[in-house]
């Protein structure tokens, strides 16, 4: 029983999204749909020609007015198209949100999270409303998986999310104080989603704030808060970096006035040992190859590798799974000042080779060369992961829609495959082979940090570079250059930093046995 309560009031605790002071209760409700009272009931359904029979009794006490959308046409179910219904003293609820899925052949739990994240948005900046309930799990004739109602809350609260930590003005800002769940039974769920979106909602946090407040020692002092988790965090600085011998994080550093930091962190659940690396670059100009103006805008992002790291490792501490996690990110601006490392330098590396730097903006690769030897002899993991917004080839590939994968182990592949699959953070596996590890020798160095035929296969480049520096530990990398910042909001997706690759973690480490 104890244990029950203590479950129940992390369930309907204040949820803070950090940066935002966003409160939301989330709670169940086993009331029939008919009798919940709320401002607003949200229904969903599939694309039909007639009214599904999961909403006959609403339709009954709305004495058919959902029958006759249908019959007329104007409401059909179709992907993300919405009518509003009042209640006018027929329900206990004030108004009836219907939301479209759109055909059920392509149902997914994707589609659930996304339409569940427009409906928060909907419902908060349309509607003006700060509490709703929400039955979209029940769409399968009435009978709710415990899986939709996860991703469900997933969506509601990642689509809830906003960046609000520099506004002074929020007169008229709308915030979702209250979320009702219709059903029972279902505490796990929700507690599940509460702690996955809190921790992507941290992550998006990190990526959103400025880089003149967020340098690379402020990145390991959010790393420090995971201590209160139960997390070890051991945070090294510049002279300590000197010591351990991080010469190729200790190069893209020069050009800075902030110093670095190199970070690991250790979660001990029991399992598996499992290493994840971020790249951590808390500001990108290019150094003397330096981007466009364009291009260095959201160059505050570019540690969304390392905030990854950060949010999953806070989720598993949370969430108590049985892995042994190692989190490690290297942390840095890159930036062209009076001691830049430069085109031709050749630069040390922790595990002893050496880089030829073809270019100063390709230096997300350089320090994850050091996070990843280090990691792979002192840490020991059975299986090592890397998350980096490492090239813009990327993007020209995937675009935003998923990240690219590569690696030397089919099975990891496969289960992050299938991890993205699940969590709607997906991967798309590119090719690895032989030829493209040649392409990255050098004929000064051990290796070079840009392909030798320009403009080709760059992001998978990019990871043979990587490659160099695992010697014999399964690895797979991971490019999250496109998914992990969107230029518009849609779904449970808000404009700038996503948070991708934090729950896509959670469910791999869970899945990885």
């Amino acid at each position: 029983m104890f244990q029950f309560l203590l479950l129940f009031l992390r369930i309907t605790k204040l949820i803070n999204v950090i940066g935002v002071f966003s409160l939301m209760d989330v709670r169940l409700s086993d009331d029939k749909l008919v009798s919940l009272k709320t401002p607003l009931l949200a229904l969903a359904c599939f694309e039909s020609e007639s009214m599904p029979d999961h909403l006959k009794d609403v339709d009954k006490a709305l004495q058919g007015e959902i029958a006759a959308l249908f019959e007329s046409g104007n409401f059909k179910g179709e992907l993300n198209q919405w009518r509003i219904i009042g209640g006018c003293g027929r329900l206990a609820c004030d108004n009836v949100l219907l939301f479209g899925l759109g055909k059920k052949n392509d149902a997914s739990l994707e589609i659930l999270r996304r339409a569940s994240g427009t409906t928060a948005s909907l419902v908060r900046d349309k509607l003006g409303l700060s509490e709703f309930a929400i039955a979209f799990h029940m769409v399968e004739s009435g009978k709710p998986c415990k899986s939709m109602v996860q991703a469900e809350v997933e969506g509601v609260l990642l689509g809830s999310y906003r960046y609000l930590k520099y506004k002074t003005v929020r007169e008229g800002l709308k915030s979702l104080k209250s979320l009702v769940v219709a059903g029972k039974g279902f505490e796990n769920e929700i507690e599940k989603a509460r702690v996955l979106a809190e921790c992507a909602n941290l992550t998006r946090d990190l990526q959103n704030d400025p880089a003149s407040d967020l340098t690379p020692e402020k990145l390991a002092d959010a790393a420090r808060e995971l201590e209160k988790f139960g997390v070890s965090v051991q945070v090294f600085d510049k002279k300590q970096i000197e010591a351990l011998g991080l010469t190729a994080l200790l190069a893209v550093n020069r050009g800075s006035v902030n110093e670095p930091r190199f970070v690991v962190m250790e979660y001990d659940g029991g399992g598996k040992r499992i290493a994840l690396i971020g790249k951590g670059i808390t500001f990108d100009s290019g150094g003397l190859d330096i981007k466009p103006a364009d291009g260095m805008l959201s160059m505050r992002m570019d540690m969304s590798g390392a905030a990854v790291v950060i949010g999953a490792l806070r989720a598993a501490a949370m969430l108590k799974l049985k892995a042994h996690l190692f989190g490690v990110f290297a942390a840095t601006e890159n930036m062209p000042g009076n001691n830049a490392y430069k085109p031709g330098d050749v630069v040390p590396t922790y595990s002893g080779k050496t880089i030829e730097i073809a270019n100063t903006d390709a230096e997300g690769r350089v320090v994850l060369a050091d996070a990843l030897a280090y990691s792979e002899k002192h840490l020991k993991p059975e299986v090592m992961i890397d998350f980096a917004t490492l090239t813009g080839a990327c993007v020209v590939a995937l675009g935003s829609v998923c990240a690219g994968v590569m690696g030397d182990d089919q099975s990891i592949i496969d289960a992050l495959k299938n991890a993205g699959e699940a969590t709607g953070e997906r991967v798309w596996q590119l090719p690895f082979y032989k030829e493209y590890l040649d392409q990255v020798k050098s004929e000064v160095a051990d290796v070079r940090n840009l392909g030798i035929v320009p403009r080709q296969g760059g992001a998978i480049t990019a990871g043979a570079f990587l490659k160099a520096f695992v010697e014999k530990t399964p690895w797979a990398h991971i490019d999250i250059a496109g998914p992990a910042w969107a230029d518009k909001s849609s779904g449970y997706t808000r404009k700038g930093g996503t948070g991708f690759g934090v729950r896509l973690a959670v469910e791999f480490i869970e899945r990885w046995k």
